[in-house]
């Protein structure tokens, strides 16, 4: 990936909302220039997407579940994987290392919700164990994109 890649990822992570002029600007190049960057990069899938920051909090959620997964041994985890992301509020499911072999996150309302999101977690297949841990946050941090833009700049830098 070329330095100037790496730059227009930087100040996305900052605003991705930030039109291709403003980027340019502030990189030194041109608006045609960085809109062909990142179409570039969206055809490579490098960008995935670019997506809406919600404050869950705004639509009554009061936290998020962390659901830790233990599998079945021998097993495929894509089924699983597959299942779980079917289930309602599940918004991503990810492996993991370490004493668990998923990780899944789902905003939470009150405790019926936690209840009925452990029991569908429980009958997706090849689960053996669902552990859970809450947290207040309802959103990422506003710091994210300034601490990803900060990372990508050193790598475009050295």
């Amino acid at each position: 990936m070329e330095k100037l890649d790496l730059l227009i990822l930087g100040e996305l992570g900052k605003d991705a909302q930030a039109s291709f002029a403003e980027i340019a600007k502030k990189l030194g190049t041109s608006p045609y220039t960085t809109r062909t960057r990142y179409k570039k990069m969206t055809q490579e899938r490098t960008i995935l997407r670019c997506t809406v920051n919600i404050d869950l909090s705004k639509l009554g959620y009061q936290g998020k579940l962390l659901l830790l997964i233990t599998l079945s041994p021998q097993q495929a985890k894509n089924e699983t994987i597959s299942a779980l992301k079917k289930i309602r509020n599940i918004i991503t499911v990810t492996e993991i290392i370490g004493a668990f072999d998923l990780l899944a996150i789902a905003p939470i309302t009150d405790f019926d919700s936690i209840k009925a999101l452990v029991d569908a977690a429980k009958g997706a297949p090849h689960v053996e164990r669902v552990e859970i841990a809450c947290i207040v946050d309802t959103g990422l941090s506003p710091l994210f994109g300034k601490v990803l833009s900060r990372t990508i700049h050193e790598l475009a830098t050295t």
